[in-house]
């Protein structure tokens, strides 16, 4: 069906005929183009098959913003920032400034100490449990050197101790393994492993 460009742009979903014409003379491939329009003389169009390449377009340039939203939504999980769902009546200039906000704000929040490194969280409180762990066991001795204590008495202390160190460590694997997959071996691990480990504990 041969018609005008005014009848193509009059159709439903086709864009206006200004907007028409700048495609077709940016566009050298544009399909439809029976006859091209000049001073005086109409277009004539190949109705449907201007309008299937229009469509072809339109899909071809939603495909693009659906892979550009995967990208940015790919950046934000590598950099550990929410990947939420895009949320309606939001540009993708207006997600990828968001996003860009948010990555500043991490970094401001880091450089102002208000987050800190799991290794290193993990390494202090490693440090602590060792700390705690060489007290305990030495507990008994040192009250021993201030105070008469009898021997039965230390080593019924020294059990006291081993028997809260152990259950300090189970609480803490518990905690640990609330963040993880079910076994335990995921790196999402708060606490220091190596400490819990320790038969001494």
């Amino acid at each position: 069906m041969l018609g005008m460009l005014s009848e193509l742009a009059a159709l439903a979903g086709m864009p206006s005929e200004p907007t028409l014409r700048k495609m077709i003379r940016e566009d050298p491939d544009f399909q439809g183009i029976v006859k091209r329009g000049s001073n005086g003389d109409a277009y004539e169009i190949d109705i449907p098959v201007a309008v299937a390449y229009i469509m072809g377009l339109e899909a071809k340039k939603a495909a693009a913003i659906v892979a550009r939203q995967q990208d940015l939504a790919q950046v934000a999980m590598d950099l550990g920032l929410s990947a939420s769902a895009p949320t309606p009546g939001l540009t993708l200039a207006d997600r990828k400034a968001m996003l860009e906000e948010e990555v500043v704000a991490l970094k401001l929040s880091r450089m102002r100490g208000e987050l800190v490194s799991k290794a290193s969280v993990e390494a202090t409180i490693g440090q602590l449990l060792v700390w705690f762990q060489q007290q305990g066991a030495s507990f008994s001795a040192r009250l021993a050197k201030r105070a008469d204590v009898p021997r039965a008495l230390q080593i019924e202390i020294d059990r006291m101790v081993e028997a809260d160190q152990a259950a300090l460590a189970r609480r803490m694997q518990s905690l640990a393994e609330v963040g993880t997959d079910g076994d335990g071996n995921d790196d999402t691990d708060i606490v220091a492993r190596a400490p819990l480990d320790d038969p001494a504990l």
